[in-house]
């Protein structure tokens, strides 16, 4: 926004900022704890949870999420916003229903940022929508909530680096990799948090032929960090083990495929790059939603298990035309300004 428009003043908050201590708990702890310890029992909620649009469960929750977040009104009335973005279903369904109340007078948008639509982003006082491709708006416009009109396909907004090509071997270099294209370089990533079988994922990297090279990620997590880079020690010409980084949009232009989670910004950033997917293990729910959809786009494949890992990378180095014609899937797929067209529309320009 401050590129399009130097004297727009965007201010980012998070939602739960203006949501009750007890609401703060339980969403800060509940979600995490579920998916690392008990991911099929989220698949289950997930599932269950995809009611018909505004029926009597989905009414009862709005109650109780509008009683939990007090402070979303006083906020709109405080920061007096010309427009309010949301790129999380929580605060969807706060200003939308304060929206659809009359309660609220700025217009408020929602970028849903998963390849797939769940009834939670649904509600029908959203002046308008962002979504990832045509399908989902198609989907939504079926739920009979949303005009096709208030519908955007803008792909899921990504950091506007995405929009700025970096020449692959640049990309190397600067990740201290042998920029040789003929190099098989794949990315292994788990997400901030050093999600999955990292450990697994890189003993497999290990045992294919020396012209294999790779980046792995370990996100936040210190101890899987110096893990990973003792086991990759008198490997480092072909192994770089990194911690948190802001850069994915670098690590993903040095890669040929990327192996990790199919997180709605995960697979938006991939594809805004051109990258396939190796989907390790999605989580139920909306990771397999998006995970679906990239596997029948072409664009990715599924993992159930190391091995098949295994299997799968040893495939694509020895036919390598499997892997150049996933890139182009993905590169049809993605958007790499998706950013600057949901800032336009918010800003009114388009």
């Amino acid at each position: 926004m401050r590129e399009i428009d130097g004297a727009s003043e965007p201010m980012v908050h998070d939602a739960l900022e203006f949501a009750s201590p007890l609401m703060r708990w339980f969403y800060a702890s509940t979600y995490n704890r579920m998916v690392a310890q008990a991911p099929l029992v989220w698949g289950e909620v997930y599932r269950r949870s995809e009611v018909p649009y505004h029926g009597r469960r989905q009414r009862g929750r709005t109650w109780l999420t509008m009683a939990l977040c007090p402070g979303f009104l006083e906020a709109s009335e405080r920061y007096r916003p010309d427009a309010i973005l949301c790129t999380q279903f929580l605060p969807s369904e706060v200003f939308g229903t304060l929206r659809a109340q009359g309660k609220l007078r700025v217009p408020v948008y929602t970028a849903i940022t998963d390849f797939s639509v769940h009834p939670i982003w649904v509600y029908g006082g959203m002046d308008r929508y962002f979504v990832a491709t045509e399908d989902v708006a198609e989907e939504l416009k079926e739920t009979g909530e949303v005009p096709r009109e208030r519908i955007e396909v803008t792909g899921v907004p990504i950091d506007p680096r995405f929009a700025v090509t970096i020449d692959a071997a640049d990309a190397r270099r600067a990740l201290e990799l042998d920029p040789d294209p003929a190099r098989f370089t794949i990315l292994l990533m788990g997400g901030g948090f050093g999600w999955g079988p990292i450990e697994g994922m890189l003993e497999v990297v290990l045992s294919m032929p020396d012209h294999v090279q790779a980046l792995v990620v370990a996100g936040r997590n210190t101890a899987l960090r110096e893990a990973l880079a003792a086991r990759a020690r008198g490997f480092e010409r072909r192994i770089k083990v990194h911690g948190f980084t802001d850069r994915v949009d670098l690590f993903l232009a040095a890669s040929d495929l990327i192996v990790g989670k199919a997180g709605g910004l995960t697979c938006s950033e991939a594809m805004a790059r051109g990258v396939p997917m190796a989907i390790f293990r999605p989580i139920p729910g909306q990771e397999d939603r998006n995970c679906d959809y990239l596997q029948e786009s072409g664009a990715a494949v599924r993992v159930h298990d190391i091995e098949e890992l295994r299997l799968r990378l040893m495939r694509f180095l020895a036919h390598p035309d499997l892997l150049s014609a996933m890139r182009a899937k993905a590169g049809a797929i993605g958007r790499p300004r998706s950013a600057y067209d949901v800032a336009n529309l918010v800003m009114g320009n388009g």
